[in-house]
């Protein structure tokens, strides 16, 4: 199975975030979804590790974020499922310690608190699942974006190059290397400014 990008051609790699896993298998190698799912992941995660280096710190933060969130939701479920069986004093105490100061709050209030703030938590998954979904793109829309860079590419190298052949780690290091010199001529241009 295949598990790391220099494995990987260009053309395999825009196969692969186009939803074709298969090529990362043999036609006689059984691989669990599961398996596949994280060899896909951590493969995609090495090319925006080299590609983008911030946009991959970017991409851990939501995630993190995500799942903090995520977490939050459950825990006020849960306490909205306490209150409702009547446990007061329990979900006070929960909340005392995740450092929410609920000691003093009524039963009203302490079910109005609880219910807020799952609210606020709903309202941030959707809102860092609404990001991600803006990452998960049409396979045509990848394809458009890859050919669009490799013009990019050629255009700033002035050499061809051949998606079918190149591994996927060295387009990655040619995109990050491109941008890295733009990014130091727009400096030194705003310097000249």
């Amino acid at each position: 199975m295949i598990t790391k990008l220099e494995q990987l051609t260009v053309a395999q790699f825009v196969d692969l975030l186009c939803g074709n896993h298969k090529i990362l298998t043999s036609k006689k190698e059984i691989v669990t979804e599961v398996k596949l799912a994280n060899a896909v992941r951590d493969i995609v995660f090495e090319y925006k590790t080299i590609a983008d280096p911030a946009g991959a710190r970017t991409f851990l933060t939501d995630s993190e974020e995500l799942v903090k969130a995520r977490l939050e939701a459950l825990l006020y479920s849960m306490c909205v499922d306490f209150l409702s069986a009547g446990a007061h004093k329990q979900v006070r105490d929960l909340l005392e310690e995740h450092g929410i100061s609920a000691k003093r709050m009524n039963d009203t209030r302490l079910e109005a608190e609880v219910k807020s703030r799952l609210e606020r938590a709903k309202l941030n998954i959707k809102k860092l699942e609404e990001k991600t979904e803006d990452e998960n793109k049409e396979p045509a829309d990848v394809r458009r974006m890859f050919d669009e860079q490799t013009a990019s590419l050629m255009a700033y190298f002035k050499f061809q190059i051949d998606s079918s052949r190149m591994p996927a780690t060295e387009y990655a290091h040619l995109i990050a290397i491109m941008n890295r010199e733009i990014k130091v001529q727009l400096e030194a241009y705003k310097k000249i400014k």
